[in-house]
């Protein structure tokens, strides 16, 4: 089996408390960290009741400090909220006091609604820089190496010695233009494939950036939960639809419920179509999820698995990280 990882967007249950959702979180990195898991990311997003993943510079420096060999990474960065020089900054102070185990990941959504994304975009510049032009500079000041005349040439950051390289840095992504974008500046790529699972569509991603970008990393982020403990069946529940938002200017982004839509609609003055769509999750015993892996890696060309696990039941994520354990596949 590939390398498999996890992404966390820390839920919240109806009736749980904020420290008990947290410490989930710890309890779920924890075991991920003693059973061989590569790497540990974590959400942003903003003003969502049923997530409290907010701060994911915050949660990587906590469990780095509760975890001893598995990489931890942002899952990702919003970018479009903040100036590249401010993220690179933190995470090149966070690579160092972590004996370089951090991954930086960024994303192109609002990881929330309108008013709360107005409030945190309140202070910067309008109008805002294109999401591309952040990312190429948030590359740059990554690599330190400036392409022509940069007013950021000779910045530093806490990386300074000369043994210090980039930190890893990963774009997220559901199309083949993400990965073509993530290629061409040589960078991973985590694909959402819990958001778009269309098979030809991943095909298309992955020639395009194996193509251009050979030795670069692609990690399929998929859904899948193991619903049974040996021979026992565990109950799963789950809303197997979600909901695209398509904008005029061919931004999209995905909600999880109608009413999620409806509260969007509330607070957007943006006109969008909505789409509602089946998210396939995997979901079985052990053999059953591995079998489907296989078959959706049918090219050969995915390097590494990033474990989505859309489910409040903090008992079904545990016992799907134990049974998907790199430990018991040796």
């Amino acid at each position: 089996m590939l390398p498999i990882s996890i992404l966390d967007q820390t839920p919240i249950n109806k009736g749980q408390t904020v420290t008990e959702a947290l410490n989930h979180t710890l309890e779920l990195a924890q075991l991920a960290d003693q059973s061989g898991y590569t790497r540990y990311f974590l959400s942003e997003h903003h003003n969502l009741k049923d997530v409290v993943g907010t701060s994911p510079e915050i949660l990587i420096m906590y469990l780095l400090d509760h975890t001893k060999q598995m990489r931890i990474g942002s899952g990702g960065v919003m970018l479009q909220h903040y100036h590249p020089l401010k993220v690179i900054e933190q995470f090149h102070l966070m690579d160092k006091l972590s004996d370089q185990r951090v991954d930086l990941a960024v994303g192109k959504a609002p990881g929330g609604y309108p008013k709360v994304v107005d409030l945190l975009q309140e202070e910067l510049q309008k109008p805002l820089k294109h999401f591309d032009e952040k990312f190429s500079l948030l590359n740059q000041l990554n690599t330190q190496t400036y392409t022509g005349h940069s007013e950021y040439e000779g910045i530093r950051t806490a990386h300074r010695d000369e043994t210090d390289g980039p930190v890893p840095v990963y774009l997220l992504g559901t199309s083949e233009h993400s990965a073509i974008q993530a290629a061409e500046a040589q960078t991973g790529i985590v694909y959402a494939y819990f958001i778009n699972s269309d098979l030809s569509e991943l095909e298309k991603a992955l020639k395009a950036y194996k193509s251009r970008y050979p030795k670069g990393r692609f990690i399929v982020s998929i859904p899948a939960v193991v619903t049974a403990d040996g021979n026992q069946k565990l109950p799963f529940r789950f809303s197997q639809r979600h909901y695209e938002l398509t904008f005029e200017d061919g931004s999209r982004i995905v909600l999880n419920t109608k009413q999620q839509v409806d509260e969007y609609r509330s607070e957007s003055e943006k006109s969008f179509e909505v789409v509602e769509k089946k998210m396939k999750i995997i979901s079985g015993s052990k053999e059953e999820v591995i079998n489907t892996l296989n078959e959706i890696n049918r090219s050969g060309l995915i390097d590494e698995w990033m474990l989505h696990m859309p489910v409040q039941s903090h008992k079904l994520r545990m016992n799907t990280v134990r049974e998907l354990a790199p430990v018991n596949s040796k």
